[in-house]
């Protein structure tokens, strides 16, 4: 602050400081920082496509792997058209059946990123954790609910994906 305080008093012409003159300096600095950290907090919420990118991959090897083990749900057609088929399929899941569920857990991420890092700024690894731990529960769910085991992978995905952010993230606040 006093180091920010200081270049401001450089690059400015020297007059006789009036109390508003301080002031406004005072706001102006203010400000400045507050923006400073909107940027980072939006660069933060912004490591959140990692996530889309590891359902995606956690989707696709699930589908090989539950077919491989034969899973009811995945038993039927042939390998090729798992192999080739779930390429355009995963992407159409997540458009259509998964879009509001996605919806609710990227808003979700969204908020508790502003909120939590907002007061807590120096245990990332602390927050992201809490936060697989509020979502993850929902997944676990959902897979006994409807005895639908993908949500079980994607649950491990997100923990994968909360730890690549991690790194993502001490590059942002470094």
């Amino acid at each position: 602050y006093l180091k920010k305080e200081k270049q401001l008093r450089i690059t400015t012409p020297r007059r006789h400081p009036t109390s508003t003159m301080r002031a406004g300096r005072l706001l102006a600095l203010f400000v400045r920082l507050q923006l400073n950290k909107l940027k980072k907090i939006t660069k933060i919420v912004a490591t959140n496509w990692i996530h889309l990118v590891g359902f995606y991959i956690t989707t696709y090897l699930s589908i090989l792997i539950f077919k491989l083990l034969g899973v009811p749900q995945y038993e039927g057609g042939r390998w090729g058209q798992a192999l080739l088929l779930s390429i355009v399929s995963v992407p159409f899941l997540f458009l259509t059946y998964g879009l509001m569920i996605m919806a609710g857990i990227f808003s979700a991420l969204t908020f508790l990123d502003l909120v939590l890092f907002r007061l807590i700024k120096s245990k990332i690894r602390t927050i992201l954790l809490v936060e697989w731990i509020i979502i993850v529960p929902i997944f676990i769910y959902w897979a006994f609910e409807y005895e639908y085991w993908l949500w079980i992978t994607l649950a491990l995905s997100f923990f994968v994906t909360q730890y690549l952010r991690d790194k993502k993230i001490k590059k942002i606040v470094a």
